[in-house]
Formats: C-alpha cells, structure tokens, sequence
C-alpha cells in the first residue's frame, strides 16, 4: 500500500470510516497519477480496475475526500475541476493561458504566508494554493508573431 493511501486510510478510520475498496481505487489511482485529474479520468481509471464502480460512487468519495483534506481540488482557467492528492499545506501552479501547460511551483514560494495567516486571524487547518495564469515563452512568442493585442498586458 502506497504511503499517501496508507496514510489517508489512518485519517478515514480516526474519522469513522472504512477504507472501502472503492475508496482504495479511487485513492491508489490518485496516487498513481502523474499529474491532475478529472472526474472522467478518475472515473475511467477506477473502472479500468472495476467496470462496476459508478459515476455517482467516484463523485460521492471524491467530496468525502476532500472534506476530510485528503484530496484537493483544483481550479485551473478555463478547465474543468481537477483533483489530485494532498501533500503538505500549500500547492502552487503556473498555467498558460493558451497552451494550458501546467506548472508546479516550490511550495515555498509564498515564504510562511500559511502560518501568518493562521496566526493573525487565528484561522486553523489552513491551505495555501495559488493558480497564476500567464503564457508560456512559446506561447508569448507565437502571440507576438500573430500579433495579438493582448500581448501588451504584462
């Protein structure tokens, strides 16, 4: 078992959960990812494994997933939700607006902005995530051949 589902059981349990085999698919296919995933990619992924796992099934874990902080979601511009495992208290990414390439970005890129803001405002169980949309050198380039208009906003 995979430390983030081994973890990720322990919390279900301290919860009053089971780690259902359901929740084991859905959670080694999130693991398993090499990057974010959608609902249909889950899904397809889980039904890989078992063609009797349902839509409904995949949305109901992945909302308890994430209630308990197990997985985040994630909003990038103009896509659809995004899933992918939680690991630490922040997590930054760097999109293009054009060619959609994702980056991730140091977790430490915003310095101990989480613990100034738990701090201050006595806010707990914070995440810090950030989605920054730009263009890409590439992307920027082929703006300016074309010469788009929106390549003088920067």
């Amino acid at each position: 078992m995979h430390h983030y589902v081994k973890s990720s059981n322990e919390m279900l349990r301290k919860r009053g959960y089971r780690l259902t085999p359901q929740r084991h698919m859905i959670l080694s296919v999130i693991q398993e990812a090499d990057g974010h995933l959608s609902i249909d990619q889950i899904t397809q992924r889980v039904q890989e494994r078992n063609p009797y796992v349902s839509l409904s099934t995949v949305y109901r874990t992945l909302e308890l997933l994430r209630e308990l902080g197990l997985v985040r979601e994630v909003h990038l511009p103009g896509e659809q939700l995004h899933y992918e495992a939680v690991e630490g208290t922040a997590h930054h990414h760097l999109v293009c607006r054009r060619c959609r390439t994702v980056i991730h970005l140091d977790d430490t890129l915003l310095g101990d902005l989480n613990e100034k803001l738990q701090n201050q405002y006595d806010f707990h169980g914070l995440t810090l995530d950030l989605v920054a949309a730009g263009y890409c050198d590439a992307c920027w380039k082929a703006l300016q051949a074309e010469g788009d208009p929106e390549r003088s906003e920067g």
